[in-house]
């Protein structure tokens, strides 16, 4: 037998567009030693941290990262299960072939590496991020194609009817791609939902659409049509689309029949859907939009878009709830300047933000009889703790998670259950703590983010007040977040940097007033902005962005514990090149993402002068290839011949396990 080696690029291709800890399994071709292909797959393993399994179904000897045998499965065995530990990768020892077949292989090898260099920056684009299962997997071969995820809307209620109608919903995409899959949510619907039709085009400006940039959307490996079922979510195929970065894109989607209408309920101010009157029928192919007369700040259906073939390093989820969501800041939240901060690096170092902040959400779940009503029934959405999986472990390319809920945890505790164990410290910290052990199960860091500094909203009607058992809640929550035993992989603080403690303020518990949107809960877009700047991006393993400008004047209070905090906080974020005094925000507000694209563009792939080369390479690969067997085939009858001369046969003297006519 020989010594275990590498799976090279010719003999193992990773097929799947998901991260092994998605639940889609990721799969795998594999070549035996008979050069015919089986299938493959590698799993996670969720009783094992890190862990995977590996479904072998080709013949040989499969090794850990060490090279020592684990499961060998003999010539002609049957498909079994091999563990891989945190960290292993996958070897396989062939037991002999001909010298044909392993020239073949070699020339499959050389062509391989040529292919991959004539596309280095699509190759490189696929790399999975750092510390997750698929690079653990495939740590020593060329990176395999990968998607992360660009952009997301979790679903979080539901409005109305769609009777034979036809939706269109706006996305801003974090990174560019050369191909795109698409999310489409049923989560809150009783019944099944069917689309007859679904397209994806290049925003124009409102309900508009590029002229020629519309392309159909399959699925289910080429269907038109898909049904999803109540209470599920539905991936679309592959397609090859390229968009770039902060293009918005438009989903159109066309309902057969009636459904309930999953949406994402936020914010004023931005729309994000369009719509026909129910009757109109498949209206995808309208670029111009002329038949959706219908604008919502709410979107619809359209939960999540991935792409592939771009140079990012993968996605970063912000799980929140209307802070994140940007509740008084036109549905931008923080993430929103952030990923423009991002934006500024050059493009093979930047991630996507996506965001998934849910208004009225809470991490913990709440009871849901009356009086207690759980707010997930009055558009609060699923709690965190149940819906983490399906808004943030099942999505593609995902390596880091920043946790950002609690706040509406204590409130509704007080208000709708007092005296009940729901909202208090306790609840809470248990509740991130499940959380932090599933993302790390899941190969993912997790960033905790402390609660933000709040009082009573002003007198009226529906005036919600901030008691003093309230404020003893968070203090208690936001101690544990920055103590060293939270298990978090690192503290975001931004309670520090709103809090009023700027321009001769010193008040920790309430928001700076330039922060305040006027709720004394929400930060307004200036507030939104230093948060986003106050977080460092090399937390997410990508260089110091740039911070973005500001239009608040906020210099930090002498003598201010709270401002030492806020100041400490503001420093981690700058770049080398900031100075390090105290800060003091000045010039213009940052700027709105802009929808407007007026230029049809097209996929970028290799040349035709590349196809050339490569396929020159090929043939003259092969013909060194032939001549090398009918050289090795001579060589091999003169030896024969010489032996038989001399009346000894060929193998005589050698022990029998090593003779080639004894192996064939």
């Amino acid at each position: 037998m020989t010594s275990p080696v590498r799976i090279p690029l010719s003999d193992i291709v990773l097929l799947s567009s998901k991260d092994c800890g998605a639940p889609t399994p990721l799969r795998a071709m594999l070549h035996d030693e008979n050069n015919g292909v089986r299938q493959n797959r590698v799993t996670p393993n969720p009783s094992s941290s890190g862990a995977s399994t590996l479904h072998w179904a080709s013949k040989g000897t499969v090794c850990v990262a060490s090279g020592s045998p684990v499961a060998p499965l003999a010539a002609g065995a049957s498909p079994g299960n091999v563990g891989l530990p945190s960290g292993g990768g996958a070897s396989v020892v062939s037991r002999g072939s001909s010298a044909a077949v392993r020239s073949l292989r070699a020339v499959c090898i050389v062509a391989a590496i040529v292919t991959a260099a004539g596309s280095a920056p699509a190759s490189a684009a696929r790399t999975p991020p750092p510390g997750s299962k698929a690079a653990r997997l495939t740590e020593t071969r060329a990176a395999p194609p990968m998607w992360q995820t660009a952009w997301t809307s979790a679903m979080d209620f539901y409005e109305g009817t769609a009777v034979n109608a036809t939706a269109r919903d706006i996305a801003p995409i974090a990174v560019g791609g050369t191909s795109v899959e698409v999310r489409l949510s049923n989560a809150w619907s009783g019944s099944s939902t069917t689309f007859g039709a679904v397209t994806v085009g290049v925003q124009q400006g409102g309900a508009s659409v590029v002229p020629g940039s519309t392309v159909p959307i399959t699925f289910n490996g080429g269907s038109r049509e898909i049904t999803i079922p109540a209470g599920q979510y539905a991936t679309s195929d592959p397609i090859s689309f390229a968009v770039h970065t902060g293009e918005s894109l438009a989903v159109s989607m066309w309902v057969q029949g009636t459904a309930t209408v999953s949406v994402h309920y936020c914010c004023s101010g931005r729309i994000d859907s369009y719509a026909t009157l129910n009757g109109a029928g498949n209206q995808t192919l309208d670029e111009p939009g002329t038949s959706l007369t219908l604008a919502t700040t709410h979107m619809r259906w359209l939960s999540a878009i991935e792409v592939s073939g771009t140079p990012a390093q993968g996605t970063v989820v912000a799980f929140g709830d209307s802070i994140t969501d940007g509740f008084n800041d036109d549905g931008q939240g923080w993430p929103t300047p952030l990923q423009q901060r991002i934006a500024l690096l050059p493009p093979s170092q930047q991630v996507s933000v996506v965001n998934q902040g849910v208004t009225g959400n809470t991490l913990t779940v709440f009871p849901s009889t009356p009086p207690n009503l759980t707010y997930a029934l009055t558009s609060g959405g699923l709690p965190g703790v149940t819906r983490l999986s399906s808004d943030v472990l099942s999505l593609p390319g995902t390596r880091d998670v920043v946790l950002f809920l609690g706040t509406n945890d204590i409130w509704f505790g007080g208000l709708l259950s007092p005296g009940l164990p729901y909202g208090t410290s306790a609840s809470i910290i248990s509740a991130m703590q499940s959380v932090i052990a599933q993302v790390h199960a899941h190969g993912m860091r997790i960033f905790g983010v402390t609660l933000l500094p709040r009082t009573s909203a002003p007198p009226g009607p529906r005036q919600e007040v901030w008691a003093a058992a309230d404020q003893s809640n968070l203090a208690q929550v936001n101690a544990w977040i920055r103590s060293s035993s939270s298990g978090f992989d690192g503290v975001i603080n931004l309670a520090s940097v709103v809090a009023d403690v700027y321009n001769g303020q010193c008040d920790p518990t309430a928001l700076f007033g330039p922060y305040n949107s006027g709720d004394n809960l929400h930060p307004s877009e200036a507030g939104e902005l230093a948060m986003a700047d106050a977080i460092p991006t090399t937390l997410f393993q990508i260089p110091e962005a740039p911070q973005l400008p500001q239009g608040v004047a906020a210099t930090p209070t002498p003598g201010c514990a709270g401002a030492v905090q806020a100041e400490q906080a503001l420093t981690l974020a700058q770049t080398p090149s900031t100075s390090t005094t105290t800060p003091t925000t000045s010039a213009s507000a940052r700027p709105k993402p802009s929808n407007h694209r007026v230029v049809p563009h097209k996929d970028r792939g290799i040349t035709v002068f590349d196809t050339a080369v490569i396929g020159v390479a090929i043939v003259v690969l092969l013909g060194v290839a032939v001549l090398l067997v009918v050289w090795r085939r001579s060589v091999r009858k003169r030896r024969t011949r010489g032996h038989e001369v001399g009346g000894t046969p060929a193998h005589a003297g050698r022990p029998t396990h090593l003779r080639r006519s004894d192996r064939r």
